[in-house]
């Protein structure tokens, strides 16, 4: 059975005030009437989507039944074709533009098919191009009416537009499915904005927003009205689906949740890769919100499946059960998928070269995502290192669960490494309750943020280890002479204490202000209720910190929706690290200049 399906009735979501969402009267003459409470946009480019949404008056029945004509066979989609009174719907433009070049879009009174509002739009070109071309891997951890979800696969973009093949694992707290799909669609418009569109019999229609950052990375939420989530796309180098080039330790860090007890695990740690396509000699660290911090050494994970033409592997020991698709010999996108835990996240090679405390010498800008006893956890920050692990000054911004600080992380030290394994201890007082990591160190050519990036630069990921907090995150070497300017991809990931809120788009950084366009994807778990809002102008601003050069302070309007108020850390000229210090939210981000 198409599990989407079972989604698609909690996606209908009032607004607007009582009134537009039919519980008011605005005409006192007790006829019938509609009218749009959110009007089809005047111009669309093919494939994007807009929100829509229209209003009953003097009725007890408040529904409205839509519909979208043209010139042509193609008219685009719409999300649903009836809605609540004031409730929103998404229309998706058609791949190519119609005959006449316009659509239009209609409601319909439920309670009097006589009685309708029309919009025209007008349609036009996208660039499809080849902003993507050739074989990606994609990797999402999200929400959707269950809880938790990760999914990653691949996809073949053919240059013109057009999806020819993919195959995905999508697993939630309910099952896991492993689905193969052809003749999908995308388009990419000129700020690098546009989505990706295929659908399976399993799983039904899937809908990425991305933005490109560059041929080889895009930045992607899920963007259908079924799921939220953020995540990444990287062009897959073909050449390394060879298992045997993947020899040596892997560092991983993954996000997830213990199906057993109910509650969120976050794992991280070590494995060797055995030139067959499994792992032997791992160790596990696991921070689990019911049994706490636990270490596992000697883990081994066979070869389940072989190798395939998307780069999928499974490997399994039985209890354990991981599929991993390869970017590059350099970095993987893996998910968990057993019966214990359901898990996301990413491994990258710790290289040929003996790895030490010594690579974390210098500038690096550092981040986490979790949740803690308080509630969901979003911090980053900046520190200087010597060669021995020792913290001569640093500084961190935390929101945990809504209480927000920052201050001086000096005195912290890195220490007791092995096998590129080691601890990280946080001091100066800033937050109690996030002050103990694990660290595994990556090769120095490894770019955390883009595997696909020239620049390399190493750094670590990390696992939180402390009692009272779990979360992962990344230590990204920073440079001092990097300038906060240029056209970025952007993505956000925040949480309330019932929604998950996930922020895709484009930003231009000149001179202190942002400006740009984005895609805002807003579930709420109470509620079970789905919002997009696509489209939307970001306008923002940031300024430098006197006292700690390459942090910046600022915000950022999301239409009329929401404004984030977030601290910059910037890593390097082409890398920005976001932390949302909101007392109603928390989240966390990242900038990557478009190229």
């Amino acid at each position: 059975m198409n599990r989407k399906l079972l989604i698609v009735a909690f996606t209908a979501v009032c607004l607007a005030s009582l009134a537009a969402c039919g519980g008011g009267n605005n005409n006192n003459n007790n006829v019938v009437s509609i009218a749009f409470s959110q009007a089809p946009p005047a111009a669309l480019q093919t494939s994007a989507m807009a929100t829509v949404s229209a209003t009953v008056f003097n009725s007890s029945n408040t529904g409205v039944d839509w519909t979208v004509t043209c010139g042509g066979a193609d008219c685009g989609s719409l999300s649903t074709n009836h809605t609540d009174g004031g409730a929103s719907l998404t229309y998706t433009a058609p791949a190519s533009v119609p005959a006449g070049n316009t659509v239009t879009i209609t409601a319909t009174a439920s309670a009097d098919s006589s009685v309708s509002v029309s919009g025209v739009t007008t349609i036009t070109a996208g660039s499809t191009g080849s902003a993507l071309n050739g074989q990606y891997a994609f990797l999402l951890t999200g929400a959707d009416i269950t809880g938790f979800y990760v999914a990653a696969g691949s996809v073949v973009a053919d240059g013109n537009g057009n999806i020819s093949s993919g195959e995905e694992d999508f697993c939630d707290i309910s099952a896991c499915d492993f689905v193969q799909f052809t003749n999908g669609t995308y388009s990419v418009g000129t700020d690098g904005r546009g989505s990706i569109q295929f659908s399976t019999a399993d799983l039904g229609p899937q809908t990425f927003a991305v933005v490109v950052t560059s041929g080889s990375h895009g930045l992607i939420t899920e963007f259908d009205g079924t799921e939220t989530s953020s995540g990444t796309l990287d062009l897959q180098d073909v050449n390394s689906f060879n298992v045997s080039q993947f020899t040596g330790g892997f560092s991983f860090a993954l996000a997830g949740f213990d199906l057993q007890n109910g509650v969120f695990a976050d794992l991280g740690g070590v494995l060797t890769a055995d030139g067959s396509g499994g792992f032997n000699n791992g160790t596990f660290d696991v921070n689990d919100q019911q049994t706490g911090f636990a270490t596992s050494t000697g883990v081994v994970l066979p070869v389940n499946t072989s190798i395939d033409s998307f780069g999928r592997v499974t490997v399994s020991n039985g209890s354990t059960t991981f599929a991993y698709y390869i970017v590059n010999a350099k970095a993987i996108r893996m998910i968990q998928e057993d019966s214990n835990f359901l898990s996301g996240g990413s491994a990258y090679t710790q290289g040929t070269g003996s790895l030490s405390v010594a690579n974390l010498a210098g500038k690096s800008v550092f981040t986490e995502a979790g949740v803690s006893v308080f509630g969901s956890l979003a911090l980053a920050g900046q520190f200087t290192a010597d060669s021995g692990g020792s913290v001569s000054s640093g500084v961190m911004d935390v929101n945990d669960g809504g209480t927000i600080s920052n201050g001086s992380i000096s005195g912290s030290s890195f220490s007791s490494f092995a096998s590129a394994r080691g601890t990280l201890g946080l001091s100066g007082g800033v937050s109690a309750n996030v002050a103990e990591f694990q660290v595994y160190l990556v090769d120095p050519g490894v770019n955390i943020l883009d595997p696909n990036s020239s620049t390399g630069g190493g750094g670590a990921l990390i696992l939180d280890s402390d009692g009272g907090a779990i979360g992962i995150g990344e230590i990204v070497p920073q440079s001092g002479s990097a300038t906060f300017q240029g056209n970025y991809g952007a993505n956000l990931q925040a949480f309330t204490t019932t929604d998950e809120l996930d922020l895709e788009g484009q930003l231009a950084a000149m001179t202190g202000n942002l400006t740009g366009t984005g895609d805002l994807n807003d579930i709420d778990l109470n509620l079970q209720t789905i919002q997009l809002f696509p489209a939307q102008t970001l306008t923002g601003t940031f300024t430098a910190d006197g006292s700690n050069p390459g942090r910046f302070t600022g915000s950022v309007q999301i239409g009329n929706v929401e404004t984030m108020n977030l601290v910059y850390y910037q890593a390097t000229n082409s890398q920005v690290i976001l932390v949302e210090i909101d007392e109603v939210q928390q989240g966390n981000g990242v900038l990557i200049q478009q190229q």
